[in-house]
């Protein structure tokens, strides 16, 4: 009987050896290697609301005087930074010949991550109805607030005024996503 445990107990220990010895070996799993994010950039897709104020050199019944007021618009970037928006703005002036004057522009530019720069053009009003046409750069301080410089020039039944001007907004970003 002795014989016979001593045999099975070879056996069984003989057996499960053999069997540890056919299985694959253990896999080793690594970690994924830590990748430095790449930085998004900046999108000036979607509406914005600030103010702005200058000063503006005039011609004809416009006096050389400041401009303070507000504006509000809407940008929309495309993929490799080309930027299109439309913005409206009225302002208070000191020109003599008209107390306030408004815009209607469309705007188009090219972004450089953070730093925009663009044309604009549009319709120019106080009492009457003329022709507005410039330029600017923008900077994005955060994802929220951007400044900027703007010139343009009016023309309103031949009165005409020469604006250089600083500029706040606000920016939310409800188009970013499309």
């Amino acid at each position: 009987m002795l014989r016979f445990v001593v045999s099975a107990s070879a056996v069984a220990l003989l057996a499960g050896t053999a069997a540890a010895a056919d299985l694959p070996p253990p896999v080793t799993v690594m970690p994924p290697a830590m990748v430095a994010p790449t930085p998004l950039s900046f999108n000036w897709s979607g509406f914005y609301l600030g103010g702005h104020g200058g000063y503006g050199f005039g011609n004809g019944a416009y006096n050389d005087g400041f401009q303070i007021g507000g504006q509000v618009g809407v940008n929309y970037q495309f993929a490799g930074g080309f930027v299109i928006g439309a913005e409206g703005d009225g302002s208070y002036v000191d020109w003599g010949g008209t107390n306030g004057i408004g815009t209607v522009r469309l705007r188009g530019g090219y972004a450089f991550d953070r730093f925009l720069a663009y044309a604009t053009g549009g319709a120019a009003f106080d009492n009457d109805v003329g022709w507005v046409a410039g330029g600017g750069v923008e900077y994005a301080l955060t994802d929220a607030w951007s400044v900027g410089v703007e010139f343009l020039h009016y023309d309103i039944n031949n009165d005409s005024s020469n604006v250089i001007r600083g500029r706040v907004n606000f920016l939310f970003d409800g188009l970013a996503a499309l």
